[in-house]
């Protein structure tokens, strides 16, 4: 057949019946997913943004018949993408550390579905084995996984789907007749484990699909938040000029002290805000240099944001070495 279902070849539309093809539910319509399941998948977003929202695949956290409780399940969020200049998915599930894309073949268009629910059903009883043994990711670690702004799908998939779910009729397989079979597509293993897959992400954050795009994707909120900090810096050397100049006006030479002390402060902090300054414009291009992390560790030096600004810190270096970033910033 040439069609995924009604009047749609689509990408978007073959992923929607790969995936009830491949035994994933719709639970698009609020169903409780069973206890047996392998998962299910969630198209409403896909109507109210028109594919740019992706969908979600929500799948139970268990390996074999041990179940991760405390997870319950995890959602992962599927993209239609533009992988310089093909069509594909990418995948993201911040909840297990999750990042990978997959190709989308014309020619044997299902298969996009039988990639994913390979690497996904390989992936998942990993990661649960790994939370069970006493794994955690860490704060840093989740965010360290970039969002993603997806392609659209047509105006009329999205509001064909709308009109079904309208009609409480999920996407079951009353939609379509006999199509290419659902069969495990020959690809080699994806290894498992609790590193995020480094892979093309299609347009993190709306920006070109390459390595440098994703660094930059990657590096723009510490880059903010430490920006922030610089300013609280600022505001901090601007509050010891204000004390030595008070305290001349009131006391003159009597507070020796005090003025010696908010002179020091005021020239070290002056130093390092100057080296932090010249420290970001490194990070914004992506230029491994030592100033780069006088500019991460800033935050937890000034005094006026120092309990604040130790997570900053080490969200920044987390981000700062990810594989992602450190294959760019090497190679400029």
């Amino acid at each position: 057949m040439t069609v995924a279902f009604a009047q749609f070849d689509e990408p978007l539309a073959w992923l929607l019946r790969g995936l009830a093809e491949y035994g994933y539910r719709d639970i698009s319509l609020g169903q409780p997913l069973p206890n047996e399941s392998l998962g299910g998948f969630d198209a409403r977003l896909l109507t109210e943004s028109q594919g740019r929202s992706g969908l979600l695949l929500r799948v139970p956290a268990r390996a074999g018949t041990r179940r991760h409780h405390q997870d319950d399940i995890y959602v992962f969020e599927i993209y239609l993408s533009d992988q310089q200049g093909q069509m594909g998915f990418a995948v993201r599930c911040a909840e297990c550390n999750y990042l990978a894309d997959f190709p989308f073949d014309p020619s044997n268009p299902i298969w996009s579905a039988g990639y994913i629910h390979q690497s996904i059903s390989e992936y998942v009883p990993e990661f649960v084995q790994w939370r069970l043994s006493g794994g955690e990711l860490t704060w840093a670690q989740r965010q360290g996984i970039p969002t993603i702004i997806g392609e659209p799908c047509s105006t009329s998939l999205a509001t064909w789907c709308a009109q079904q779910f309208s009609l409480q009729q999920p996407l079951d397989g009353r939609h379509w007749g006999e199509g290419p079979p659902a069969h495990q597509p020959n690809t080699p293993s994806i290894s498992p484990g609790p590193i995020a897959m480094e892979g093309n992400l299609g347009r993190p954050n709306g920006t070109a699909n390459n390595p440098t795009a994703i660094a930059r994707a990657l590096m723009r909120g510490p880059t903010q938040a430490l920006m922030a900090s610089l300013g609280l810096g600022v505001v901090a050397s601007a509050a010891a000029l204000l004390n030595i100049f008070v305290t001349l006006v009131a006391f003159g030479f009597d507070r020796p002290f005090a003025l010696v002390t908010s002179f020091l402060f005021l020239c070290g902090n002056s130093a390092l805000a100057t080296a932090t300054w010249f420290g970001l414009k490194h990070i914004r291009g992506l230029r491994n240099h030592p100033l780069s992390w006088v500019a991460i560790a800033y935050p937890a030096l000034i005094p006026l944001c120092c309990i604040a600004g130790i997570p900053i810190t080490a969200w920044s270096a987390n981000r700062w070495q990810s594989n992602a970033v450190r294959v760019v910033k090497t190679s400029t």
